[in-house]
């Protein structure tokens, strides 16, 4: 969310494995301070030590860029401590940036700072996410990660027969890491599930969404594990974001050709909303109709399947800001509504 808020206090925290580089700015006073600790627990306790002597915790709020696992305890710190926290992305520094030589992670946290001036008004606060859905986004990326080595691995096994060299002992490698690999996906969703059981309102979410046409378990849990903890989705957004949404490709009269998707953004849910769409064409009346249809008029399979891909989206986002379940006879309601008199 944006917090429109006029900061006095602004913490520019540049972050590394080690250490957390702080530059705090008074805005007040037009003046700043250089501080280092360790990027460490005992390194937050410290930080939060020196911050309640420099400034007015109602004041003050914290800036960092999104550095993945390196930021992810001084987030719940942060969270935990009720400090203001404004997670960046990368690419911040940009705005701010002018020509320099300089290179340092000091450096970096007074431009962060900087950042914080002159973009406070609008800067998205961030909190870590529940522990529950934090540890449910863990398990899901170790998921996808052992999903695409077990599908490496397969690969191997159908080329085997093409090699000249004898392959036997690699085939039984190959079919024990397979075999074992199966295991832990396995435990890990069944750790998933385990997870989202225990947690009221993550069944809720989890059951809402399982009552949706293509969303199976293996989508259930990773959509829940993108969106868990937001109250509002936007499809438009989430299309663009995925690389669902549809981009002209033409310029003056000699480049032009349809539509198409941008093709980018998570692999895993690239594969599986494709599945999605898949199964509602296949099973369900109202996408088979649709699919067909496209297709009657010269739409290219991949195109369709793309445009079934952002209906699901839309319905996932409005099921879930709704907060309600399917109705099997919605689309049927619809048709009737806008049915053209005999």
């Amino acid at each position: 969310m944006i917090h429109i808020t006029t900061w006095r206090f602004i913490v520019g925290i540049d972050i590394s494995k080690k250490y957390l580089d702080i530059y705090l700015f008074d805005r007040q006073r037009g003046k700043g301070l250089h501080y280092q600790v360790l990027n460490t627990y005992q390194g937050f306790a410290r930080l939060g030590q020196w911050l309640g002597h420099q400034a007015d915790q109602s004041q003050t709020i914290l800036v960092s860029e999104h550095t993945g696992r390196y930021g992810e305890h001084l987030l719940r710190w942060s969270t935990d401590n009720g400090w203001s926290h404004g997670v960046v992305k990368t690419t911040a520094l940009g705005k701010v940036g002018f020509e320099h030589h300089r290179k340092t992670d000091q450096f970096d946290a007074q431009q962060l700072a900087e950042y914080g001036v002159r973009f406070g008004d609008r800067l998205p606060l961030t909190e870590a996410p529940n522990p529950a859905v934090g540890q449910i986004k863990r398990f899901q990326a170790e998921r996808r990660k052992m999903v695409d080595r077990r599908a490496a691995l397969k690969s191997k096994l159908t080329e085997a027969g093409l090699h000249d060299a004898h392959m036997q002992r690699l085939i039984g490698m190959w079919r024990r890491q397979i075999a074992l690999l199966d295991e832990h996906i396995e435990e890990l969703e069944e750790r998933i599930s385990k997870l989202i059981d225990q947690n009221r309102a993550l069944d809720k979410r989890y059951q809402t969404m399982r009552s949706a046409p293509g969303m199976g378990p293996v989508l259930g849990t990773l959509w829940l594990s993108l969106f868990a903890g937001k109250s509002e989705l936007n499809p438009r957004k989430i299309s663009s974001r995925f690389g669902f949404a549809p981009h002209p490709h033409s310029s003056g009269s000699s480049v032009r050709s349809s539509e198409r998707s941008a093709g980018f953004g998570n692999s895993e849910v690239r594969r599986v909303m494709n599945q999605a769409a898949m199964s509602v064409m296949t099973h369900h009346p109202h996408y088979r109709k649709y699919y067909k249809k496209k297709k009657a008029e010269g739409k290219q399979h991949l195109l369709v399947i793309n445009n079934i891909i952002n209906k699901l989206i839309r319905l996932y986002c409005a099921m879930w800001n709704k907060r309600v379940d399917y109705d099997p006879g919605h689309m049927q309601k619809m048709e009737n509504k806008f049915r053209k008199p005999a």
